[in-house]
């Protein structure tokens, strides 16, 4: 057998690895095995905020313990593109600044060099440095030393391919990742410009979103944060649980508008940052058979069509009350009229749960019901007769 055949039969029964938990692909069509292609050429197309987002989709996905648990693998992959995803979102970002932020020498940047991403960027602490300092993202220090220790792990698995134990490394990317998230929802999306790049990020977000409850481990670390904001803000009594995430996180401010006709404000989640509608928390937390504005929806204290019943607030969760999604209040002292559902101040029922209109019905049931008499009651039977 000559160099050339053998070099040939090796080829031809060569195998791809295959990483453990994975199967080969299925095998492409003739045109492709003989190398020819039937259409143009696929391009990379990863502009710097699709670029980072996927990078970011990448981190989300292998830490997702929906279909398996995380192995350590996962965390390894998921520090290395969650430190990928920081550093061009962070550069995405300065881009949208000024241009000239993501050089690391100021000096020599040029629009040439830009066109032709033919220069040294900015590295992640510089890019912190100039987010802090010029662009004027609040990062705290707390929040910079988690980008750093993401940035130490990632050098010692992409180098030497070791580090600390897996859970510490994976609590670490999360606390980055619960970061991260609330950068592009709060500092990178409203300087997206071009609707279409601001529509494909808002999308690929939403998708992050939904994946995150998944993640335990970031519910946990995102979830504690948001705890500790709550308590130190005093909020806890007016946060409810979000109908979208299923976290009790969802903050309700109270109405600045008195009219009862129209009490419409925003609630926002501070863990999926989904907002709502007060007028729609309403009509997701209220009664269906009376979804007309009345005494069943009417909050006693601000009396605006703004209550919800079975409304599980944080302070009490396993207690769900009635809460008024105008003024902000819960009522775990009102209980529902056993009869039409209307609210009862429980402090004035001492026995059935009935509002003053039932009652004052049962009253006037029993005092004119129907009553037979019997004929002995007059000193004679029937049988005489």
């Amino acid at each position: 057998m000559s160099d050339s055949e053998d070099a040939a039969t090796v080829a031809a029964n060569a195998r791809p690895f295959v990483p453990p938990g994975r199967s080969l692909p299925e095998r492409q069509s003739s045109s492709r095995a003989r190398g020819k292609r039937s259409g143009p050429p696929p391009q990379l197309d990863f502009p710097p905020v699709r670029n980072g987002l996927d990078y970011l989709d990448s981190a989300v996905d292998h830490l997702d313990e929906y279909d398996s648990a995380v192995t350590t693998r996962d965390v390894k992959y998921a520090v290395l593109h969650l430190q990928a995803a920081v550093e061009v979102l962070f550069k995405a970002r300065l881009l949208a600044e000024h241009w000239t932020l993501v050089f690391a020498d100021l000096h020599q940047a040029t629009r040439k060099k830009l066109e032709s991403a033919d220069f040294k960027s900015v590295t992640t602490d510089a890019a912190v440095i100039r987010l802090r300092n010029i662009v004027g993202v609040p990062i705290t220090d707390e929040e910079q030393k988690a980008l750093k220790n993401l940035s130490d792990d990632r050098n010692k698995l992409q180098h030497f391919g070791l580090t600390h134990d897996a859970p510490a490394v994976e609590a670490r990317a999360v606390a980055v990742l619960d970061f991260l998230i609330r950068f592009c929802d709060e500092q990178l999306l409203p300087c997206l410009t071009i609707e279409e790049e601001r529509r494909e990020a808002e999308r690929s977000l939403s998708r992050l979103r939904e994946a995150l409850n998944s993640i335990e481990s970031f519910v946990r670390e995102r979830m504690s944060r948001v705890g500790g904001e709550l308590k130190a803000e005093g909020a806890e009594h007016r946060t409810i649980r979000c109908p979208g995430c299923t976290q009790l996180a969802l903050v309700v401010r109270p109405s600045a508008n008195p009219s009862p006709y129209d009490f419409d404000d925003i609630a926002t989640c501070r863990f999926c940052s989904w907002e709502w509608d007060t007028a729609e928390l309403v009509g997701y937390f209220g009664d269906a058979d009376h979804d007309e504005p009345g005494a069943w929806n009417t909050c006693p204290k601000c009396y605006q069509w703004a209550l919800g019943s079975e409304v599980p607030v944080r302070n009490n969760p396993d207690a769900p009350a009635y809460f008024c999604f105008a003024c902000a209040i819960a009522f775990p002292t009102l209980l529902s009229c056993i009869r039409c559902g209307r609210p009862v101040e429980a402090t004035r029922v001492t026995g059935t749960v009935l509002c003053g209109a039932c009652e004052m019905d049962q009253e006037d049931e029993q005092e004119h019901q129907v009553c037979y008499e019997d004929p002995k009651d007059y000193g004679y039977a029937e049988e005489s007769e």
